[in-house]
């Protein structure tokens, strides 16, 4: 990681695009942005929107906050057309709303604890009100190898189709790193931090979803940063591992590579294996909840 181990990193600073998402800023804490995403209508205060990923808002808006006929603000009723999938971001808002509810209760409890990782190592006194998420999200484009020669294109479809639903049932997170985790690789270190973080070996994917009419699938994971990491029952290394992830709050990071897969038992391809071509992105960021 770029972020967290230096230049042979397989995770490297996202170079964002698009216009600044500061645009935030303009909207008032108590005013309610509607947006439409596919059909599915969600109303969100300016507050909770800036609790949501970078990554994620420029998924939102990617022309910005106020696109072209809302620069001087948003008529009662109106909403934002999102071309964004509306289960994920339930999802994602489902565990945050779930994780901010939680920390006045917790405060308390962990606050007198010794050897918890601090959100913020500087102001002790103050992590304990707030509570770190980890996003990761997988974006997995992939291109099938056909079969058989002459081929039609609404076989071809059928066969993409199936390879999607394949696809999809292999939603463990770290699968695709699996291939290549041996001790010392970046993707081992990769696999360290985060399940040193919050996430555990077997875990799956929180949402995944084909993107609608296209070779794309689109997965989220959520974890929140071990509260209960303590040098005496993981080793510094451990704690230091969780650490490196608060480096990616408000950065996100990405790491991209190919991998062909066999597929077995796909439908339309009955005896046969489907190759396929697989290119992940993963993208990297850290939320704090509780910040102001």
């Amino acid at each position: 990681m770029a972020a967290a181990g230096g230049s042979s990193s397989i995770i490297t600073q996202v170079q964002q695009g698009g216009p600044p998402i500061n645009s935030l800023g303009d909207v008032g804490a108590d005013e309610t942005i509607t947006m439409d995403l596919r059909g599915t209508r969600f109303a969100l205060s300016r507050d909770e929107l800036l609790t949501l990923p970078e990554f994620v808002l420029l998924s939102l808006f990617p022309n910005g906050l106020f696109p072209e006929g809302h620069m001087g603000g948003f008529i009662e009723g109106d909403a934002i057309q999102v071309d964004y999938d509306p289960a994920s971001l339930q999802y994602m808002l489902d565990f945050f709303r779930t994780v901010a509810q939680s920390i006045p209760a917790e405060a308390s409890a962990s606050h007198e604890a010794d050897g918890v990782v601090p959100l913020d190592p500087g102001a002790r006194d103050d992590s304990s009100k707030r509570a770190g998420i980890i996003v990761l999200r997988e974006d997995l484009d992939f291109y099938v190898i056909p079969h058989k020669k002459d081929m039609r294109q609404a076989e071809t479809i059928e066969v993409k189709r199936a390879a999607a639903k394949a696809l999809l049932k292999q939603n463990g997170i770290f699968s695709g790193l699996k291939r290549s985790d041996e001790p010392g690789t970046t993707e081992a270190h990769l696999i360290e931090m985060l399940t040193a973080g919050g996430f555990n070996h077997d875990d799956r994917w929180g949402h995944r979803a084909g993107e609608p009419s296209k070779a794309v699938i689109c997965s989220l994971a959520l974890a929140r940063l071990r509260s209960d990491i303590r040098g005496n029952e993981m080793g510094s290394n451990a704690v230091g591992m969780a650490q490196k992830l608060l480096l990616f709050w408000r950065k996100p990071a990405r790491r991209c590579w190919w991998e062909g897969v066999e597929l077995d038992n796909v439908e339309g391809v009955e005896g046969k294996k489907l190759k396929v071509w697989i290119r992940r992105v993963w993208t990297l960021e850290m939320s704090v909840i509780g910040l102001r």
